[in-house]
């Protein structure tokens, strides 16, 4: 993002009064990047927001960057990758939160919590309407769905701030990532809505941080054990909610179609092993958990390790025995019998090996080739450095078969996942933690996996009968 000649042009054609002028204007004040987006007659300027080395893109209509002056935007800075903010000015930090997985409205969950309070003059801004609804219900100090609300939180001695939880704040709903956030006339629409409920923050006050990590560090600190010991006293899973605007690398679908014709449904010729198959659908159904179901792929994978592993070694077993000079009697001829069936019995090799011999069992090179090339930005996430500690695929490559490629990453990620630096010292994989930035960028990987594990099911198919 710059500031080109051919944008202070156009900031100097804007009314002086304009919003999008004066943002810019405060932009090159503090030094933030920005680029303009034109719309027909309207514009769009695009914002590059402090969010610790990496910054945050916040796109702003006129309407908006009138709501960023208004509170004061320069004063704010974006926490990793979370929808939270740091407001200097105010020392206050805020994020939105979501509870872990299914299960109630978020907001439900607090209703019933001790020490919850209803703030009757609101968070946000009623129409006159909705203000008239709420003065004639005789509900008193209930806390209702729809309500304002906030939770105050016991302090240890000591503790230089204050914690809360409760509805929305005006200021940082200006600044959430979590929604887009609706026009004007159609704000109070959007708060009277009874199925639109608002969104639930975790407020720190009065913090004594002023930097990105220092305040990202005190958040997730403060987070992690309130949060923990809500789900303990309350049976709430609570998490931080991610930005809405993290950049992700995103999934694909990849769908072989081959002639037209074969696009129809028509009725099933194949049978799928049973168990493998409830493995698939596992992780068909574990959309949304990234490490889940990247096992539940691997798992089936793992399901034909021993079948594919062992031809190997039935092979050599079939050549042992076909040799004519091969004696019943000769010792030494029976033990390299038994040592080839005792290999066959348990599958040959350590799991990245049976894994390898899988990989090239089920599917060829072409296939994964057309696979991995179908999607450039799908392709460029498995040959870059996303992710930690992990084989890096390189299609160009002749000197490394590519299908040995794609077995090692595969196998390097499982390793991440289930593995920590305790099972094995120092030179053990880092852990792949859940809900960090590497795994949700782990869509390209896990279906890569879901592909082999379909390829798989195919190869281990059998007629079906009746």
């Amino acid at each position: 993002m710059r500031d080109s000649q051919g944008s202070s042009d156009f900031v100097e054609r804007l009314e002086p009064s304009d919003p999008i002028r004066l943002v810019v204007e405060k932009c090159k004040e503090v030094g933030y990047a920005f680029e303009f987006a034109a719309l027909g007659s309207d514009v769009r300027l695009t914002v590059r927001m402090p969010n610790g080395r990496q910054g945050r893109l916040r796109r702003l209509s006129r309407e908006r960057a009138r709501s960023f002056l208004t509170n004061s935007f320069t004063e704010v800075t974006y926490l990793g990758d979370f929808d939270a903010c740091l407001f200097k000015d105010t020392r206050t930090i805020e994020a939105s939160i979501q509870i872990h997985g299914s299960g109630p409205r978020l907001e439900r969950s607090f209703l019933d919590i001790p020490g919850i309070r209803k703030l009757n003059d609101g968070q946000l801004p009623l129409d006159e309407e909705l203000k008239e609804l709420r003065s004639s219900d005789d509900s008193g100090d209930r806390v209702r769905p729809g309500d304002d609300w906030v939770l105050d939180i016991e302090q240890n001695t000591g503790s230089s701030y204050k914690i809360e939880l409760g509805t929305v704040g005006e200021r940082f709903w200006d600044f959430t990532t979590r929604y887009n956030r609706p026009s004007m006339q159609n704000f109070t629409v959007y708060l009277s809505r009874p199925n639109r409920d608002k969104f639930v923050t975790l407020r720190l006050i009065n913090v004594d941080v002023t930097q990105h990590d220092d305040a990202l560090q005190l958040l997730t600190k403060v987070s992690d054990a309130l949060f923990f010991e809500i789900d303990l006293r309350f049976d709430v899973p609570l998490k931080l909610a991610p930005a809405r605007d993290r950049i992700r690398c995103q999934r694909r679908r990849f769908v072989d179609r081959g002639d037209a014709s074969s696009a129809e449904v028509r009725a099933p010729r194949t049978a799928y092993s049973e168990k493998p198959l409830s493995l698939y659908w596992y992780g068909r159904s574990s959309a949304g958990i990234p490490l889940l179901e990247f096992l539940a792929y691997y798992q089936v994978l793992e399901y034909y390790f021993p079948s594919y592993s062992r031809r190997d070694i039935l092979d050599k077993l079939r050549h042992e025995l076909r040799d004519p000079r091969f004696e019943v009697e000769d010792d030494a001829h029976l033990s390299r019998v038994l040592m080839l069936a005792a290999q066959a019995g348990k599958g040959y090799g350590g799991e990245r090996d049976q894994l390898k011999a899988t990989v090239k069992g089920c599917v060829t090179e072409e296939h994964v080739k057309e696979f991995l090339e179908f999607d450039a930005d799908f392709l460029g996430h498995l040959e870059g450095k996303a992710l930690r500690g992990v084989a890096r695929i390189d299609v160009k490559d002749r000197r490394n078969d590519l299908l040995n490629q794609v077995a090692n990453r595969v196998y390097d990620i499982r390793c991440r996942i289930v593995h920590t630096k305790e099972d094995g010292g120092e030179s053990a994989a880092e852990i792949l933690l859940p809900f960090s930035k590497e795994a949700e960028s782990l869509g390209p990987d896990v279906e890569l996996v879901k592909f082999l594990a379909q390829k798989c099911l195919i190869a281990g198919a059998s007629k079906l009968l009746g």
